[in-house]
């Protein structure tokens, strides 16, 4: 088995979201030292392999790459089921009618309080002004309002009704 069986390329996954009209998201839980770096030979002495990935810059509007990690640093795999990064995902993502910016602002002091400050995620891309939820705000109840002459009247009506002839 190779690398090549063991990773999926960010040009791929960049091309399946293009045809996305209003957004493209991208989520890497996957900047770990690089697992390959030691079966890898140097064909250029000045060749270096660093750790983490690398910066990547989305060309395409309204595309968001969200990394556990900033470029070259690494991710943590935790210590429960999830990674600390996967875990803050899950608990923030579904907040409905959060915009996704502020979500993952939330998710990004997560992982940093949750990691001693150690690991830092990152997003790159750009969205435009409007609010992106990735989940619908919950409708909130549009009834009538009641007056505060209205209770005024209700008060006044039960007091003729309990009056003593």
């Amino acid at each position: 088995m190779t690398f090549l069986d063991e990773t999926v390329a960010l040009d791929r996954a960049l091309f399946a979201v293009e045809p996305a009209k209003q957004l493209r998201l991208i989520v890497l839980d996957a900047c770990r030292d690089n697992p390959f770096a030691k079966s890898m030979k140097r064909t250029v002495a000045a060749r270096a392999i660093g750790r983490g990935l690398a910066k990547v810059e989305p060309t395409s509007p309204n595309t968001m790459i969200a990394f556990a990690a900033k470029a070259g640093s690494t991710a943590s795999d935790g210590d429960s089921k999830n990674s600390p990064f996967a875990a803050a995902l899950v608990e923030r993502l579904p907040t409905p009618g959060l915009d996704l910016r502020k979500a993952f602002g939330f998710v990004r002091d997560d992982v940093l309080k949750n990691t001693s400050y150690k690991q830092e995620p990152y997003v790159y891309g750009s969205l435009g002004g409007d609010d992106v939820p990735l989940v619908a705000a919950k409708p909130t109840a549009t009834g009538p309002q009641a007056s505060p002459d209205d209770a005024i009247r209700r008060n006044y009506e039960l007091a003729l009704q309990t009056r003593h002839p």
